[in-house]
């Protein structure tokens, strides 16, 4: 139960940075790789844990870290490029789903994982409540979803990997280098001229209210990370990203709440859509109840 209330409100501080992070996106930094640049750099905060378990990796454990980083990096950039596109509420379960779906495949192969009966039962009514949530005209692979699912794929292989370290190390020493690695691989974004140019320019233009909301968003996310993360440490990664559904009700409530006061948060609420979503929130309701049982 301890775990499970530890995902819970994960994704619920996720939620909030999710939101945050469409409406910036949708207006003054529009720009994909300039937010992909920042959320990974400002990873260095992490060094505040050092003292309080640090230690070094092997060679090929810290080859597997820079990975990671790359992994998400990636795996951000396209994430972003695709939520500047479509409605927060669809693109995030969509991600989401999916993640769930390659990160049990990969667990299998990867770390040999493998889920009880209402584990699996669990596992099959969170993320299709996450894609139904996500569905809309019944199309999928607009360019938009073909940028999400890849930055699905990416993230999938990011919490493998985050998995594999905490397998060999303690929490604390995992998360920094995990988090150092998101932070170095983010300095990549640096080395072509043109990227260069955009990040610092559009970091002079952005408005203190803009800055504002992206430290609010970072904060929120890294209680959000925090919890993942133990989450992870403790438990099967394959549930942690099931449970990702949670985070897309929350998302979808917000939206709803907040579209009167951010235009860019509104979601199409025809009958047939809210029906749909119905479906999609009684599913994840249901998969957290065999989950709880």
């Amino acid at each position: 139960m301890f775990w499970l209330i530890i995902v819970i409100f994960a994704y619920l501080f996720y939620a909030v940075t999710f939101i945050i992070d469409k409406y910036i996106l949708s207006s003054d930094l529009p720009h994909p790789i300039v937010y992909a640049f920042y959320v990974g750099v400002l990873s260095v905060v992490v060094c505040l844990l050092i003292p309080f378990g640090f230690h070094f990796l092997t060679f090929s454990e810290f080859l597997l870290v820079l990975a990671s980083g790359l992994a998400g990096l990636i795996g951000n950039i396209l994430f972003y490029q695709a939520l500047q596109s479509k409605e927060a509420s669809r693109i995030v379960p969509f991600v989401g789903g999916f993640v769930a779906v390659f990160t049990i495949i990969l667990s299998i192969i990867v770390l040999e994982e493998r889920l009880t009966g209402h584990e699996i039962l669990s596992f099959i009514l969170l993320v299709s409540g996450s894609l139904i949530l996500s569905l809309q005209n019944k199309k999928f692979f607009t360019r938009p979803f073909v940028w999400a699912l890849i930055s699905a794929f990416c993230f999938a292989a990011f919490w493998i990997i985050t998995k594999y370290i905490f397998l060999d190390t303690n929490f604390i020493n995992g998360v920094i280098w995990i988090r150092m690695g998101t932070a170095l691989t983010s300095l990549l974004l640096l080395i072509p001229k043109k990227n260069r140019e955009l990040i610092f320019q559009k970091t002079k233009r952005t408005k203190p209210k803009t800055a504002g909301l992206f430290i609010v968003s970072r904060l929120a996310s890294i209680f959000g990370a925090a919890g993942v993360y133990f989450a992870v440490f403790l438990g099967s990664v394959s549930m942690t990203n099931a449970f990702q559904g949670i985070q897309y009700l929350f998302v979808f409530i917000l939206a709803l709440v907040l579209f009167k006061k951010f235009p860019s948060m509104k979601e199409e609420l025809s009958k047939e859509v809210i029906i749909q979503k119905v479906i999609a929130i009684v599913l994840i309701g249901v998969g957290l109840f065999v989950m709880m049982i």
